[in-house]
């Protein structure tokens, strides 16, 4: 994981009718990329996206059915399969089994479509019964029996009906204007959803009963009318009753068949069940078409270009040579390795597991390491969590953190199990900062005999003695000195990074020239201040001798080294170390600046000198041809026309060859130009960046702070007043306040800000010392992976 994998690049030439077998081997062996020969093409305009269409349908009907069957409480003893089943099953089919799976799927889609459909049918019939029962119902009980007996002497008519609940308010406005307040609207809630209506009004004429009329319609969901006498009333209700009974046993009776139906697709198959089966079928076709567009055609041949790691081409040589084995009718593939073209950039490729792919994760966000560049993942699996520690170092919330990660690793769960890992050991570097902090939650814990009241001399073994627990001064200035060294440490260890890329490329220009003079710039300056807080921290100084550190490396710059006010050390050697280093600091400026500018124009000028030599061998060459041209002519008696072709001919290639060197010259010119630019903006952020990136670094120190000091001042607040002054109640009360700000603050919001935080140092203040972060991405061709990408897909 160090590097990435050693990449080779292979041609695969392969007769149409082996190309599907082959190509289907390779995707159950996950170790290859298909390079696309054509990528700006369009996916209509390839050769098999009809085949890739026809997959697309198949598991969209599929879906589809589980769907339905998941809403009908159908799959209670649906089981999802296992993918190291189905992979196991490699060898058992060939590229016509995909039209016997769409035969079947349709078959059997169509049969469950018209059982659902007949199904939905039944059951609006059973509900439109239903709410007819429940007006008539309430029909008799609203309106009495005697609007019944005598419905045609009646002086007032009504309308009933069902309308939505989210239409109530508006039909009720609706009917109070088009009668203009004579009519009365009666409402009754049925469910969360329906109600019944019924509308009653006087006799206003045929125009204004129309317009009624028209509304109910449009707002009704269905016709209902009601009997004509109370006879007719109770015999409609016997007769309703009587399907209502009846369409139940119906809908039960679909409801089995449509179990049926679907349970014919839970027969196991090769250990899966059928549907799970022909699903993860069907996405390995789809993959496989899809890879099969990005190969090249010859009339009934493909030719295919691929990358696979070096340390598996035995195993891609085996695979080729089986298949050759088993179709000895059919000629096989053939594979030859090549030289890639130089417009191809080789892929960049890493092995990873669960517990280095989120570290991977962090880096390839912010850009993909160039092929067999140092990665900075194997690196940031311990600066990570560990920077993450410095900010959030707190005992408590470092063990409730890392409790939480342990039980992410030992119980799935989805929303953070990706992360478990990552979470484990942010907790413990914030349980162990807490520990160098002595930090419990604002208070100082006494774990070892304090050296307060000691008077032999005594040095507190572990941390931070708890005498210092409550002086902001000390816990501010120490965290503040203590970022310094990290943000040394950490730079220095990107920097030693950058060397080591250059010694694996062999670019010795760049391992003199950039690493060198970097490592010196950054040792004499942050270097020397690093070494000035160690040497304080270990020597005692008097109060008003101890002279300040930023006071002696402003006077170093501005007074040539030397130094106004305290010395460190007795002597005046110190004048002398800060001005060799000083002259050290401004020498590495134009030595990283200009080697560059001057090899590239040294080799412009050779090149350059190489295009003259070959112009006037040229030019030679071509007298001497015209020369014995003429000797020719002369002995074998040529036409004056030959000669006059020969040296129009040589005069043109002489032409030719001026404008190419031209070219070349005013190419020279711009790339110099273009050179000249890009170091001195390379060099500037450089020094700049190792000044800014240092000041970046003193977020450690910021947020830490920030952490104690919050929780000390909640801790304060809502426990320790209440204590003081003998208030339990405000004690119970303040406590689980005092808990929920602390999960809410510090646990959620303060453990987020600290995690951007450390994502950002890494990103920007170490990264940008040796990694370029322009690589590609090593897309493995794999079944595997794809149907386990689905899979994912579908949970979340």
């Amino acid at each position: 994981m160090f590097r990435s994998q050693e990449m080779s690049y292979f041609q695969l030439v392969m007769p149409q009718d082996s190309a599907w077998t082959i190509m289907d081997q390779l995707g159950y062996l996950s170790k290859v990329e298909i390079i696309d020969h054509n990528p700006n093409e369009a996916l209509i305009n390839r050769p098999f996206a009809n085949y890739v269409k026809r997959c697309d349908d198949l598991i969209v009907k599929i879906e589809n059915m589980l769907q339905v069957a998941k809403n009908l409480n159908l799959l209670s003893n649906y089981k999802n399969g296992n993918l190291q089943q189905f992979t196991n099953n490699k060898n058992s089919h060939t590229h016509t089994y995909l039209d016997k799976i769409e035969e079947d799927i349709n078959k059997k889609t169509s049969i469950f479509q018209e059982q659902n459909k007949h199904l939905e049918q039944l059951i609006d019939q059973s509900e439109y019964i239903q709410n007819y029962i429940e007006i008539l119902i309430e029909s008799r009980k609203y309106l009495g029996e005697n609007v019944f007996q005598n419905q045609q002497i009646s002086k007032f008519e009504y309308y009933v009906g069902i309308l939505k609940n989210l239409e109530l308010l508006q039909f009720h406005r609706v009917i109070f204007r088009v009668t203009k307040g004579n009519s009365y609207v009666h409402l009754k809630r049925m469910n969360e959803k329906q109600s019944i209506f019924i509308v009653l009004f006087p006799n206003i004429g045929n125009y204004g009963k129309q317009k009624i009329q028209k509304i109910v319609e449009q707002v009704s969901q269905g016709k209902f009318t009601l009997p004509q006498s109370l006879l007719e009333l109770k015999k409609k209700l016997n007769e309703l009753k009587i399907k209502q009974a009846e369409y139940i046993n119906l809908i039960s009776m679909t409801q089995k068949q449509l179990c049926q139906c679907i349970s014919s697709m839970f027969v196991i198959k090769n250990g899966l069940p059928l549907i799970e089966f022909y699903k993860f079928y069907l996405i390995k076709e789809k993959e496989l078409y899809k890879e099969l567009n990005k190969l090249k055609m010859h009339g009934r041949l493909f030719l295919g270009e691929l990358w696979v790691p070096t340390k598996d081409i035995q195993q891609l040589e085996q695979t080729i040579y089986v298949i050759k084995e088993q179709q000895s009718n059919n000629p096989g593939g053939q594979l030859a390795q090549k030289n890639p073209p130089d417009f191809l950039q080789k892929p960049t490729y890493f092995k990873l597991n669960e517990f280095t792919s989120i570290f991977q994760e962090i880096v390839n966000t912010y850009g993909i390491p160039r092929y067999q560049e140092i990665n900075p993942a194997i690196i940031t699996i311990i600066t990570f969590p560990f920077l993450f520690g410095v900010m959030f170092g707190d005992i408590g919330h470092g063990f409730i953190l890392f409790m939480f990660g342990s039980y992410l690793c030992l119980f799935e769960n989805k929303s953070f199990y990706n992360l478990r890992y990552l979470i484990l050991l942010m907790g413990f570097f914030s349980f162990y900062s807490g520990l160098i902090y002595n930090d419990y939650l604002s208070l100082s814990l006494n774990l070892f005999k304090t050296c307060l009241r000691q008077e032999n001399e005594c040095v507190y073994p572990f941390g931070i003695d708890p005498m210092w627990g409550g002086h902001l001064e000390f816990n501010d200035s120490f965290k503040m000195k203590l970022s310094i060294i990290i943000a040394f440490c950490h730079m220095l260890l990107g920097i030693s990074l950058s060397g080591l890329n250059y010694l694996f490329l062999e670019d010795w220009l760049r391992l003199s020239c950039k690493f060198i003079p970097q490592l010196l710039f950054l040792i004499c300056t942050i270097g020397y201040m690093v070494f000035l807080i160690i040497y304080k921290w270990l020597n005692h100084l008097e109060p008003q001798n101890a002279p300040s550190i930023i006071t002696t490396m402003i006077s170093m710059i501005l007074n040539l080294g030397k130094i106004q006010g305290p010395q460190m050390w007795e002597g005046n050697s110190q004048d002398y170390v800060q001005y060799c280093l000083l002259i050290i600091t401004i020498i590495t400026i134009p030595w990283m600046w200009f080697p560059s500018i001057i090899s590239l124009f040294l080799n412009n000028k050779n090149l350059q000198q190489n295009e003259d030599k070959r112009k006037s061998q040229r030019i030679y060459y071509g007298q001497l041809i015209e020369e014995s041209g003429i000797e020719m002519t002369q002995s074998h008696s040529h036409n004056h026309d030959q000669i006059y072709l020969k040296q129009n001919k040589q005069n043109a290639e002489i032409q030719d060859s001026t404008v190419h060197i031209q070219q070349k010259k005013d190419n020279s010119h711009q790339d110099i130009e273009d050179m000249i630019v890009h170091e001195t903006i390379e060099t500037l952020e450089f020094v700049l960046g190792v000044i800014s990136n240092t000041a970046s670094y003193l977020r450690l120190w910021a947020l830490s702070l920030a952490h104690s000091q919050l929780s000390e001042v909640f801790f304060e607040l809502l426990l320790v007043q209440p204590i003081n002054h003998g208030q339990p109640i405000n004690l119970m009360i303040g406590y689980p306040f005092w808990a929920l700000i602390t999960f809410g603050v510090l646990m959620c919001m303060d453990s987020m800000e600290c995690f951007l935080h450390s994502l950002r140092l890494h990103w920007v203040e170490f990264q940008n010392k040796f990694f370029k972060g322009d690589g590609i991405q090593f897309k493995v061709y794999s079944f595997r992976d794809r149907i386990k990408a689905s899979i994912n897909q579908e949970s979340q």
